[in-house]
């Protein structure tokens, strides 16, 4: 179903003097509520550790009437929920308050982030830091244990157990586990209702549509080769044993092709001990996914925080919110047309000069460790599958085009 075909509602202005409830954003802090902002925003980041937020707040009446703020007493350290068009955004904790005023106004600006903001910047207590055995998601879900968040996976989760592995004294959870990630090909995040996400491989089908003429306001989106290379490969050793030792034991070494047209490898170095060339291989394999993702950037603009609103047969209200990690098919005539992209990011925007916006940053699923059936997301995606010779002393490469002094 397209764009067109998806049931839409569009209302008419509302009656003068009533505010769009689609269109409301409010915050609530024990059972109190504030919706009066002079300005929201709200920004979803998929592949990061929590929601952001910041709101302000004007009152221009003389200082001595501001009895309207006398309802907005929040304070840092409060745990709040925001809510925009009544649908939970951010399960979150207000940080920063500021007040500024003069004689004609007097603001105030709160600034936050999602709860799991406490989890990820927690040190890891744990009475020895000794992982030996575990997977990934065991791993995850005993080291959030004591935070109250879920660790929610997924996908397919690579749960290889780990031989050996211990977390550092001091590390933070964010960081333990984001390291451990990357030889499993799992990628951290979080969602708006307070997890905190374990992503591995996983597929969907378009979420909704972003059409030229119909929902873009604006549209940006670059390609940029800076960051690709001919060559992906990681360096590691483990510690010997019977099993292995010596070169094969201290100079482990796997890589995976990549797009750019000239010789160009870069080379990593594991961050933890591998037992085996088949884990360098999935590290190296992200390595690529993660400068190779980078080519291709889109940035767009559309109006409202929902796709769409629909009745159902009881009559209630059914909002479909733009949501990070979902897929969406982009149909741009003058930028890109009926490719399926994955949102990263999602920022949702409200001042008196814009009005209600969201800002959708999105990649190729594949960057994402996502996937669309029938879709192939670049030929990188299938360099990075075939695992190429490590340390082979590189064949030269083709010399580089000449071109004569004058253009023909």
């Amino acid at each position: 179903m397209n764009a067109i075909d998806r049931p839409q509602f569009q209302p008419g202005p509302p009656p003068l003097g009533v505010r769009n409830p689609d269109e409301i954003a409010t915050v609530e802090v024990n059972g109190r509520r504030y919706d009066d902002w002079e300005s929201v925003w709200v920004q979803h980041r998929w592949t990061e550790d929590c929601p952001l937020f910041r709101f302000t707040a004007v009152e221009r009446d003389p200082l001595p009437r501001y009895n309207n703020f006398e309802k907005l007493q929040f304070k840092p350290g409060d745990l709040c929920a925001i809510y925009l068009g009544g649908l939970l955004a951010v399960a979150g904790v207000i940080l920063v308050r500021q007040v500024a005023y003069d004689a004609n106004s007097h603001g105030i600006m709160l600034q936050g982030k999602g709860v799991q903001w406490y989890a990820a910047t927690s040190s890891i207590e744990h009475k020895d830091h000794n992982f030996d055995g575990k997977t990934f998601t065991q791993v995850a879900q005993e080291v959030l244990a004591p935070t109250g968040i879920a660790g929610i996976p997924v996908g397919d989760i690579d749960n290889t157990p780990f031989k050996r592995l211990q977390s550092e004294p001091g590390e933070t959870v964010w960081n333990f586990l984001e390291r451990i990630a990357r030889p499993r090909g799992v990628i951290l995040g979080s969602d708006h209702m307070g997890n905190l996400l374990l992503i591995g491989q996983h597929s969907g089908l378009s979420d909704g549509d972003l059409v030229e003429g119909y929902n873009i306001l604006k549209c940006q989106a670059v390609w940029n080769a800076e960051h690709l290379y001919s060559k992906y490969g990681v360096l590691g050793q483990s510690p010997a044993n019977n099993e292995q030792n010596g070169a094969q034991q201290s100079e482990q070494a796997a890589a995976v092709g990549g797009s750019a047209k000239r010789y160009r490898p870069l080379w990593t170095s594991a961050e933890q001990p591998v037992w085996s060339v088949a884990e360098l291989a999935r590290r190296a394999q992200n390595e690529n996914k993660w400068n190779e993702g980078t080519f291709l950037n889109v940035s767009i603009t559309t109006p409202g925080w929902f796709q769409s609103r629909a009745t159902t047969v009881d009559g209630r209200p059914m909002l479909f919110p733009w949501r990070a990690g979902s897929h969406y098919r982009v149909n741009s005539p003058m930028a890109i047309v009926n490719r399926i992209l994955k949102a990263e990011t999602v920022t949702y925007t409200q001042d008196n000069q814009a009005g209600t916006l969201t800002q959708l940053d999105l990649k190729n699923p594949a960057a994402l460790n996502g996937s669309v059936p029938g879709q192939v997301d670049d030929a990188w995606n299938e360099a990075a599958r075939e695992v190429v010779g490590a340390l082979a002393t590189p064949a030269a490469g083709p010399a580089f085009p000449t071109y004569p002094t004058r253009m023909p």
